[in-house]
């Protein structure tokens, strides 16, 4: 089993003997297995254990006995203890997402802080089935089905090329202590339905049919690649990123034979459900205006165009002043904007090229504070080379904006008076002439 072990890493390109590893050790059999392979086959590790504080004294108990087993193994351990289910209320998420997220960021935490090259995870064959089916339940699409993957960035998992029996009988045969987590016997959480109910059904069609799945999953990854290869493809043809802004083409997307499976790929990771991405194709070919939200992100039904944008950081953002003490000072950032403003003399070899990033100003013609807002209805703006103030809805269906762009507008300000709509227009009231002295340069820098 040892050489088993040595291979599988060396095979897999997992690791090194010059690295340093983190073994992830909850002190049960698994993970005891893993550590006593990793010593036994020369590798530098250390113990990294998290106490999620669960399961009252057991939680304790086994917190003892790996620094018990770092210590027989006479190997460095980091202990971290988490208030699981107030992260978990906190957040509006299952114990058992709140466990994988604390759990996996403390390891990032020890291997950026202590020079770590990798996290290993002693995850076996038995817990790739498990997923598996899991993702099934879910509907996670394709990518759910492949199984767990030896390599993961930093996470690797050195056990795959093992099943729990084989696990079970080498903790037996070396007889290795371990502690057992005995919730693993409930039937409470969905993994543990699956394990202690359905496999043992599986086992009884087909007793090798752990070893089958396997083999399934390395295939699955070979079709996943093909599939993605052509989703890539599509998303080149059909998608366009303007500045975080999302635009598919739904002429083409009607025209797509495989339309069901794409628009998944492409939606779902913007956190839109099942339901919602039935909607938004049975909305395709209706009348536009439709609007679509998920928890971070909205999607409109144009005329020509299903458009995504993000919702998170200028939903709710308040009007920002800038005062001239502050320029030159670095970055300011406002909502999903940053922005960089300088002051720059007016000579004869300045690059005043405007565009949909940068606008100049005459500085002695603005009032200060200026101000960074949201678009409101009944904006005006005396657009460059005119003289007359035009309201900025109607340069907004010139520049055929959606409503959701609109809204993500940062407006900017001086003395009441708008200067710029960012990246649409800038004003012409206070434009630099060749009397202007000292500019006041705005770039939007994202």
């Amino acid at each position: 089993m040892l050489q088993r072990f040595s291979d599988f890493i060396i095979n897999h390109n997992l690791a090194s003997q010059n690295d340093k590893i983190l073994l992830a050790i909850s002190g049960g059999a698994d993970s005891v297995c893993m550590l006593d392979l990793f010593v036994k086959a020369g590798f530098k590790v250390a113990i990294a254990h998290v106490n999620f504080h669960l399961r009252g004294e057991d939680s304790n108990r086994d917190e003892a006995f790996v620094r018990q087993l770092a210590n027989k193994y006479g190997v460095d351990i980091f202990v971290k203890s988490f208030d699981t289910k107030g992260y978990a209320a906190d957040n509006h998420i299952s114990i058992e997402m709140a466990a994988r997220d604390l759990r996996y960021a403390e390891f990032e935490r020890l291997m950026d802080n202590h020079g770590f090259n990798s996290t290993a995870v002693a995850h076996h064959i038995d817990d790739a089935v498990e997923t598996f089916m899991l993702n099934l339940l879910r509907g996670t699409g394709i990518a759910g089905l492949t199984g767990m993957h030896e390599k993961n960035g930093r996470i690797i998992r050195p056990m795959l090329c093992f099943t729990r029996q084989e696990i079970e009988d080498y903790i037996k045969n070396h007889d290795l202590e371990y502690v057992t987590d005995v919730t693993n016997f409930e039937t409470e959480f969905s993994r543990n339905k699956i394990r202690n109910c359905v496999v043992p059904y599986f086992e009884q069609i087909n007793p090798s049919f752990r070893n089958s799945f396997a083999d399934t999953f390395k295939y699955m990854r070979q079709v996943k690649d093909i599939y993605f290869e052509e989703i890539e493809r599509q998303k080149n043809n059909m998608v366009v990123n303007d500045n975080g802004c999302i635009r598919i083409d739904i002429d083409k997307l009607l025209q797509y034979p495989h339309q069901q499976a794409f628009m998944f790929e492409i939606l779902h990771p913007y956190g839109f459900n099942k339901q919602q991405l039935k909607q938004i194709e049975e909305s395709l070919t209706g009348e536009s205006g439709k609007i679509f939200t998920s928890n971070t992100h909205q999607l409109l039904k144009d005329r020509k165009y299903l458009i995504i944008n993000y919702l998170g950081k200028n939903k709710d953002t308040s009007p920002l002043l800038i005062t001239k003490d502050i320029i030159g000072k670095g970055d300011l950032v406002w909502g999903d904007y940053k922005f960089k403003i300088d002051i720059i003399e007016n000579t004869p070899d300045v690059n005043l090229k405007c565009g949909s990033k940068t606008a100049f100003f005459d500085l002695d013609k603005l009032r200060f504070p200026l101000e960074i807002r949201h678009w409101q209805k009944g904006d005006t703006i005396v657009p460059f080379g005119r003289k007359q103030h035009k309201k900025l809805s109607d340069i907004f269906i010139d520049n055929k904006l959606s409503v959701i762009q609109k809204e993500r507008i940062a407006i900017i300000s001086s003395g009441g008076d708008i200067i710029w709509a960012v990246g649409v227009r800038a004003a012409d009231t206070c434009k630099v002439t060749s009397s202007t002295t000292h500019i006041l340069r705005i770039t939007n820098m994202l």
